[in-house]
């Protein structure tokens, strides 16, 4: 009974602690969402000014309040004073899940805020530009769609077809249902990012139509900058572009993962461990041969003991 007690309390002690620091993790999570849930109510209030009747701000005034938001959030000239900044020197290293993340969430943010003012006001500027397809020239001496034809060179579309000069989807005109030129509508292929539509079904996977426009949906980027294949990153989970494109998630003797557009240790490289808890260092520990970590965290050799692939010795 005398050994149990001592066991007992030790354990709870050891609980203890690891509750204590689930909670400063906790308390450092929760404070940076606050921080980005400030900027986010920050920018659509200047919006909300800036909307009011009769003419609402001037753009000086404008920019110095988006501008307001933008410095509290990322410091500004002082970066040290940036909200996620001032917590991560409080809770210090370790006590945060992540860091130096500023830059990605605030381009989310802003991104966000702007789909949301163009959803609610289209007018009010934050809407994507559209092009406006340009129908090419009709060439003289063709037959517009609808006419009788006995061979596609007679049509306009280059495409007869049942006797009848017919739209078609690879003739560079924007015609017939198609919502952009040679893409969208029924009859067409999906538009690529950037083109024109009248619904998300018009658009390449990971799109979506926004304002008559295929933007990435919600979590996507454009990394390889090539419109045809869409928004083919998906940030939030792409350990190669996490939070943002080419964002690559690397941790010493470790193998990263992206969770919720953060970069986390997934697992450790074998014979190495993350015993400080921290990101930052990654699997800091060769447990192969450290006697203070020998074989697994914690398990100090005894004595003049040595640590020898992971065996006190």
């Amino acid at each position: 009974m005398t050994r149990i007690v001592p066991m007992f309390l030790a354990a709870s002690f050891v609980l203890a602690l690891g509750a204590e620091a689930q909670a400063t993790l906790n308390a450092c999570t929760s404070a940076k969402e606050a921080c980005v849930a400030k900027k986010t109510a920050a920018l659509l209030k200047c919006h909300s000014k800036n909307s009011k009747p009769p003419a609402g701000l001037d753009p000086a005034k404008f920019a110095t309040c988006k501008q307001k938001a933008k410095d509290k959030f990322d410091g500004g000239s002082n970066p040290a004073k940036g909200c996620f900044a001032k917590l991560e020197a409080k809770y210090g290293v370790g006590g945060c899940l992540t860091s130096g993340d500023v830059a990605a969430l605030e381009t989310q943010v802003d991104d966000f805020v702007d789909a949301v003012i163009c959803a609610l006001d289209p007018a009010a500027g934050t809407c994507p530009i559209v092009p406006t397809p340009s129908p090419s020239p009709t060439p003289s001496g063709c037959f517009p769609n609808g006419a009788a034809c006995s061979s596609a060179a007679q049509c306009c579309s280059s495409n007869c077809a049942s006797g009848v000069c017919a739209p078609s989807c690879s003739n560079g005109i924007f015609d017939g249902s198609e919502t952009d030129i040679d893409c969208g509508g029924p009859d067409c292929a999906d538009c690529p990012l950037g083109g024109g539509c009248a619904s998300s079904s018009d658009c390449v996977a990971t799109t979506a139509c926004s304002a008559g426009q295929c933007v990435c949906d919600i979590g996507q980027s454009n990394c390889n900058l090539n419109p045809g294949d869409g928004c083919e990153a998906n940030t939030s989970t792409d350990f190669l572009n996490c939070g943002g494109c080419n964002n690559q998630c690397s941790f010493p003797n470790a193998n990263p993962t992206c969770v919720s557009s953060t970069c986390q240790i997934d697992s450790c490289l074998p014979s190495y461990a993350d015993c400080d808890a921290s990101a930052v260092t990654g699997c800091e520990v060769y447990t192969d041969a450290d006697p203070n970590n020998c074989g697994f965290c914690g398990n100090a050799c005894p004595g003049m003991q040595t640590c020898v692939n992971g065996f006190c010795q």
